[in-house]
């Protein structure tokens, strides 16, 4: 005869918390919720034994995995146990429990403010307490969460030494230790400032865009492409001194642009300035990086106008093409922003052969011809432009190969890790760059190739390699060791009149 009693809601409650354990959540639901029925006709909300059985319910949701009603049922806890006196480390332990439900649903920021709350009751109310070093080991995790692994592993350190005060190095202790080094081994990993900004964009922007900005979601592509070394995933702590940082774009269709694209950037400008122990430092140069955008401004900064026509994609610049296409997208709900880099991906193959018999006609003209005779004339200044250019047009020609857009001037050579082939040029063009001058042997030279500058030699390795290649992938069929010699075969593959009749050097 006890069912309808709170004898029998409290056996209820003893059976399901029983289950929960067994992982017999259903069953244990069933019993939960029989004894909400009888608390609610029975006991007082100002009843402790109120926020006691929701932070049970909470639990339970919690493990089934829905942390929305769990979260639900422990801010009804929390809001009975602030009615209640001298329930402050209660109110602590459910702040904990609150904040893990927050991280659970992606809201970092609310979860740790849940824990400071806890951590002020606790170092007023109950410093001793061992759920105390659990909200300081939570509050470390929140850090490990948002990126932040410096503050993480101090704080974890801070409970270490708290547990082995009060309680030695007991099992809790080793938990925490364990949760330091996997933390200490991130922070030892160097991250690239793209994955910087897509956990950004994970941490804080999906949860921007999904409170306030839902019904235009579908319109929205979130990402990070343009200028800049984290773009092209070269950067390495020099990078960092200039915008650099967390950060991340939203491009919207111009309309929705219009109607909104005002209110998204006060709201982007309101995100958290700080990330994984960083702030993004923007130089005059930089601004319009990050932000809100309409997608057609956005590709404007880069390219006059989307080429379509062969003569439009002869004349586009290559780093603006390269900054349209390196980087990532996060998300692309509306599509257009991907549909456009996918277009832009690469060069036509006629526009290709035609880049690639211009770099090659500049490769034999600097190298080939004019080192030589800037050396004859002991004319060094010359010869090393003649040098310098012959340097990057073979880069230009590696790129081109490879059927990727070359960096400009900064980041060229260190490409070159990402192309397969003529990768092994890399080495000669280095050699090249450090050779000392080679004045010493052109005093009363004669010969037409003159060997002794080492140099040449290294000159007509690279050229060699490039024919070989050319031919590798049917782009000549002649022999000759001079590059020159072969852009008039190269011509006449290319299919489109127009492009085919330009001058060699065009484009």
């Amino acid at each position: 005869g006890l069912e309808k009693t709170i004898h029998g809601a409290t056996t209820y409650l003893n059976i399901a918390t029983l289950y929960r354990v067994q992982g017999k959540f259903q069953e244990a639901l069933e019993l939960y919720k029989k004894t909400e029925i009888i608390y609610k006709d029975l006991l007082s909300e100002k009843d402790e034994r109120y926020p006691a059985f929701y932070n049970n319910f909470s639990l339970l949701y919690q493990e089934m995995g829905n942390y929305q009603q769990a979260l639900d049922y422990a801010l009804k806890a929390l809001k009975m146990i602030a009615k209640l006196d001298n329930c402050e480390i209660e109110q602590a332990i459910t702040y904990t429990n609150l904040s893990q439900m927050y991280f659970s649903l992606n809201d970092i920021s609310n979860g740790k403010k849940c824990l400071k709350k806890a951590i002020d009751l606790f170092e007023n109310y109950g410093s001793q307490d061992p759920h105390y070093f659990a909200a300081l080991s939570a509050l470390a995790h929140g850090y490990y969460l948002e990126g932040n692994y410096k503050k993480a592993v101090l704080l974890y350190d801070e409970v270490l030494v708290g547990i082995e005060s009060v309680f030695g190095k007991n099992k809790d202790y080793q938990t925490v230790l364990s949760n330091k080094r996997k933390v200490e081994k991130l922070l030892n990993e160097p991250i690239k400032g793209l994955d910087i900004c897509q956990k950004y964009y994970e941490v804080y922007g999906k949860k921007l865009i999904d409170e306030k900005f839902k019904d235009y979601q579908r319109y929205m592509a979130i990402g990070l492409f343009g200028f800049g070394s984290d773009c092209l995933g070269y950067d390495d702590k020099i990078s960092q001194d200039h915008d650099y940082g967390p950060g991340f774009c939203i491009w919207l269709p111009e309309n929705i642009y219009k109607e909104i694209g005002k209110k998204l950037q006060e709201e982007y400008d309101q995100l958290p300035q700080e990330f994984m122990g960083l702030r993004r430092i923007q130089s005059y140069h930089g601004a319009g990086r990050v932000g809100v955008f309409s997608i057609e401004d956005y590709f404007k900064q880069f390219l006059y106008k989307i080429p379509s026509t062969l003569e439009e994609w002869l004349y586009a610049d290559e780093n603006a093409l390269l900054a349209c296409t390196n980087g990532r997208i996060f998300d692309d709900y509306y599509g257009e922003v991907t549909k456009i880099r996918k277009k832009l991906s690469y060069y036509p193959e006629d526009i290709r052969i035609k880049k690639i018999v211009r770099a090659i006609a500049k490769m034999a003209q600097s190298g080939q011809y004019n080192y030589a005779r800037c050396m004859k004339r002991h004319d060094e200044v010359a010869a090393s432009l003649a040098l310098n250019e012959f340097v990057d047009q073979t880069l230009s020609v590696i790129y081109l190969l490879n059927k990727k857009y070359k960096p400009y001037y900064k980041w060229s050579f260190y490409g070159l890790k990402d192309c397969l082939i003529l990768n092994d040029i890399s080495d000669c063009l280095h050699q090249l760059i450090l050779l000392p001058s080679q004045i010493q042997h052109w005093h009363n030279h004669t010969s037409v190739v003159n060997t002794d500058d080492e140099k040449i030699v290294i000159i007509e390795k690279i050229c060699q390699r490039v024919i070989m290649e050319l031919h590798h992938q049917s782009l000549t069929s002649h022999f000759d060791d001079f590059l020159d010699n072969h852009t008039i075969n190269m011509m006449n593959l290319i299919q489109d009149k127009t492009i085919r009749e330009k001058h060699i050097m065009e484009g």
